[in-house]
């Protein structure tokens, strides 16, 4: 029987469900470079997760007064925010200046077979059942689909970097996730992901800095307003509520949350940014969203 959640917890799930899949635009937009404007990608994550981190810890600590966490939760915190905030979000960050927002999303949307992997490979005594296997190949065709019109591409060097550090975004958030599911904190959820996003911010904010970031800053107001949006809509409200349902809601529920951000980034990266959306896509989002449904569907360890 599933626990029964409560209206604020299905509300923090439609939160992270939609906003989150808003946020492959805003990324898009707030790297994209016209030739004159540039703002890095490991720059506009620092931002992003270090102004958000910085808000929630002050408002916890000065109107809440919250203690300070204790070394080895701060630890913890460190771990989490270098796994899902720089190797998730910065990694992404980086390859999605050279790859599509609806694309991304799809190859994001797989995330829940990272980590049904990561269990298996940790020694989870879970098996993987001929449902699983199912689940598997319908996702391998859906790539299939994906890339089917876009052989071309794959002379790209850069494209093919891309794809790379998108998929190793996705095996990183996994890993971030499978920890932060066995590492649970008495602070409040909220408080918590703030604690992430700071010793992020600092480790995104050092790699932007040995990478040369500063000389190449320049920013468009449109780049400006996306990581705004990025850290009230991305970070304070979508990336705290992942923490709090990942507590409140049934593991079925929050595993769904992938399907929606798929659908959400797909359709505005063809309003806004004239990324394609043809037969062949859509029918690969559906298949993405059946295969990955197979795979938890009959894995405990893949609902998270």
């Amino acid at each position: 029987m599933l626990k029964q959640a409560n209206i604020k917890a299905y509300l923090a799930f439609v939160a992270v469900a939609i906003f989150w899949g808003t946020t492959f635009l805003a990324i898009r937009v707030g790297i994209n470079s016209d030739g004159v404007h540039l703002f890095p990608p490991f720059l506009l994550a620092a931002f992003r997760h270090s102004i958000a981190g910085l808000l929630i810890c002050s408002y916890f600590i000065v109107f809440k007064k919250q203690p300070l966490p204790s070394l080895k939760q701060f630890k913890q915190f460190s771990i989490n925010g270098a796994l899902m905030l720089v190797g998730g979000n910065g990694i992404i960050s980086w390859g999605m200046q050279y790859v599509d927002s609806g694309l991304a999303a799809l190859i994001c949307a797989l995330t829940p077979l990272w980590i049904v992997f990561i269990n298996l490979i940790m020694g989870s005594n879970e098996k993987v059942t001929k449902i699983m296997w199912v689940g598997f190949v319908i996702c391998l065709l859906a790539q299939y689909l994906i890339f089917y019109d876009k052989v071309n591409l794959l002379s790209d060097k850069n494209y093919i970097l891309g794809l790379i550090a998108i998929v190793v975004s996705n095996i990183c958030w996994a890993l971030g996730t499978v920890f932060s599911k066995s590492h649970v904190s008495n602070l409040p959820v909220l408080y918590s992901a703030g604690l992430q996003m700071i010793p992020g911010g600092i480790i995104l904010l050092i790699i932007s800095t040995v990478l040369g970031d500063w000389a190449k800053f320049n920013p468009s107001t449109n780049s400006i307003l996306a990581l705004a949006y990025l850290v009230l809509f991305g970070s304070l409200l979508a990336y705290g509520s992942f923490m709090y349902i990942l507590k409140a809601l049934p593991a079925a529920l929050v595993s769904t949350y992938a399907y929606f951000n798929t659908i959400v980034a797909v359709f505005l990266g063809y309003l806004f940014l004239n990324e394609v959306i043809n037969t062949k896509v859509i029918i690969a989002m559906l298949l993405t969203i059946l295969g990955v449904y197979l795979v938890g569907k009959k894995s405990k360890v893949a609902k998270v």
